[in-house]
């Protein structure tokens, strides 16, 4: 009997051995249709996904020193930000709370009507407390450096300083002495970044974009920290610049910026989408740069036959026209003849932001 157990129990053994193979087959087989594809869908998931370009939220450095060095996500956030507080100037209460605690300083070392009375402007409807500073009231006239005086504003733990100054650089000094943030609102010959963004915000909400458009750029070149700042703007965003001026207000090496350079103004129009006319800053000249203001009227002045070379009534309708910008103060610079007479500049296809 146990003989007879033991070989039916082997027997049984063998028979399992034997149905195990095709058990597991079975079993395989009696899975459910969605399994497979359940476990593909893990593998997939598993897989690791190409990362996607986060949006900028924030500008990398903490002062705004130039445009050069800027990205185009940089810009286009600061863009961005301005159209968004824009609309506060259409409020009856033109005031929000986004700077309320804040101190800014508006350190104003040259003569400025137009960019401090801005900044003050912005500062208010921020809610900020702005303090004014003029070399004429301070202790500058008495031989204070740059350097004293920013120990001095530093002391009042401002959180932010507007700076303008004769000498190009300055701003880039007091970021290095001061920990509160710098704007640069034109040092010297150098750059004026606040200004290239205006343009940049007003061309925008005109054509729609930057990149592709053609910028002529018309004036004193020599002397102009805007054109600095525009060129490295516009380029950074994809636009071509064209730079015209006579000889003696072109710099040597303007070229190297990757602009395209000329004398001439018919050349410079040709096919512009945007036109930028820069003022003769005759206060930094040391020298005549031309003879009369006549006779540069004559080869540069932006009159209604030459401004006929920009977009056609064609490209009007499929680009939205060109346009002109005047960084100008008065005289024949401002859209007047040498005799008086007002300047038309293309009616209703043109527009002057001044």
């Amino acid at each position: 009997m146990l003989v007879d157990t033991k070989l039916q129990t082997s027997g049984r053994k063998t028979a399992t051995a034997g149905a195990r193979p095709s058990a597991r087959r079975s079993t395989a087989a009696r899975r459910p249709e969605g399994a497979a594809d359940a476990q593909s869908a893990r593998v997939e998931a598993a897989t690791p996904e190409p990362k996607t370009e986060k949006r900028l939220i924030a500008l990398k450095q903490n002062h705004l020193l130039g445009m050069q060095g800027l990205v185009a996500e940089e810009i286009t956030l600061i863009l961005d930000t301005a159209r968004s507080f824009a609309e506060v100037s259409t409020r009856s209460i033109k005031k929000v709370p986004t700077l309320r605690g804040r101190t800014i300083v508006n350190f104003f070392m040259e003569p400025s009507t137009r960019t401090r009375s801005s900044f003050e402007i912005a500062e208010k409807r921020l809610s900020a407390d702005a303090l004014n500073f003029s070399p004429g009231a301070s202790s500058v006239v008495k031989g204070e450096s740059l350097l004293d005086t920013a120990r001095n504003l530093e002391a009042m733990a401002p959180d932010m300083i507007v700076i303008r100054h004769k000498s190009s650089g300055a701003p880039h000094f007091l970021a290095r002495h001061c920990r509160a943030h710098i704007i640069n609102a034109g040092d010297g010959w150098h750059e004026h970044p606040t200004q290239a963004l205006l343009d940049a915000f007003t061309i925008r909400e005109k054509k729609g974009k930057l990149k592709g458009l053609r910028v002529a750029i018309i004036g004193d070149l020599m002397h102009s920290r805007v054109l600095r700042s525009n060129i490295f703007l516009l380029k950074t965003m994809g636009a071509d610049v064209v730079a015209c001026a006579p000889p003696t207000l072109t710099p040597v090496e303007l070229s190297r910026l990757g602009v395209q350079v000329t004398w001439r103004i018919d050349e410079a129009l040709e096919g512009a989408d945007v036109v930028m006319m820069l003022r003769i800053q005759r206060e930094r000249q040391k020298s005549g740069a031309f003879p009369s203001a006549r006779e540069y009227y004559n080869l540069y002045g932006l009159t209604v036959e030459r401004a006929r070379r920009a977009r056609t009534d064609a490209d009007r309708q499929r680009r939205g026209g060109w346009a002109v910008l005047g960084h100008s103060r008065s005289g024949h610079q401002r859209g007047r003849r040498p005799d008086g007479r007002a300047l038309s500049a293309g009616g209703r296809n043109a527009w002057r932001a001044c």
